[in-house]
């Protein structure tokens, strides 16, 4: 028995999303219980007590358990950016219809001011992971994978259908743009308006695929 559960076509969800990983989302039963243990650690203790112990009695699996079904505090880690940074994004994945605008299409990647701040929540502990992943050459290059499946996804849902332009450096910077919306709302500086930010980002989508589109003709 393994932690994993392929789909009836044979490919993984996380396969199907393009982020290649020895863990994929489809989890055991069990498994899945051990990720959720470890994501509450994460984020009400913090990394550093996300230790093998406090999993296996949150999870009440022994420990044994979890390194069945997960091989090593290693894998355990690709499997929680991916729970975080895929899974728990509220919106990886979805698509537009055919002939959505390119407004509608900005609309679904950024989001409403609701749900970034249910993003937010569920996506703080990501930033107790972000310094161990930055630090480990292994979890680095599993985070890049991540985050190049992320840039391909929004230049696809930027993009409008039969369209000669470029999208996917727009894709790059819809994602690095979102990523700085989320840290301003986890910093809470005074005076940070969101539906500002929010309607200022996308006006600069807007603006630079409006660009690329002249541009490319």
């Amino acid at each position: 028995m393994t932690a994993t559960q392929p789909e009836e076509d044979g490919r993984t969800d996380a396969q199907a999303f393009g982020v290649r990983s020895p863990v994929p989302h489809k989890l055991h039963p069990t498994a899945q219980k051990i990720l959720a243990a470890a994501l509450k650690i994460l984020t009400e203790r913090g990394y550093r007590r996300m230790t093998l112990q406090a999993i296996s009695a949150e999870a009440k699996v022994n420990k044994a358990g979890v390194w069945y079904y997960f091989g090593g505090k290693q894998q355990l880690m690709r499997a929680l950016l991916e729970e975080l940074v895929i899974s728990q994004s509220g919106v990886f994945g979805r698509t537009p219809p055919e002939h959505a605008t390119l407004e509608e299409r900005i609309d679904l990647f950024v989001g409403s001011a609701r749900q970034l701040e249910d993003r937010v929540r569920s996506f703080s502990a990501f930033y107790e992971l972000l310094p161990e992943a930055s630090r480990d050459a292994d979890l680095h290059e599993h985070l890049k994978t991540i985050y190049q499946a992320w840039y391909d996804w929004a230049a696809e849902v930027l993009s409008p259908v039969n369209t000669t332009s470029d999208y996917a450096r727009l894709g790059e910077f819809a994602s690095v743009l979102l990523d700085g919306l989320y840290i301003q709302m986890v910093v809470a500086a005074p005076g940070f308006d969101l539906e500002a930010a929010l309607a200022n980002a996308r006006e600069a989508l807007l603006h630079l695929a409006a660009q690329g589109a002249v541009e490319s003709e």
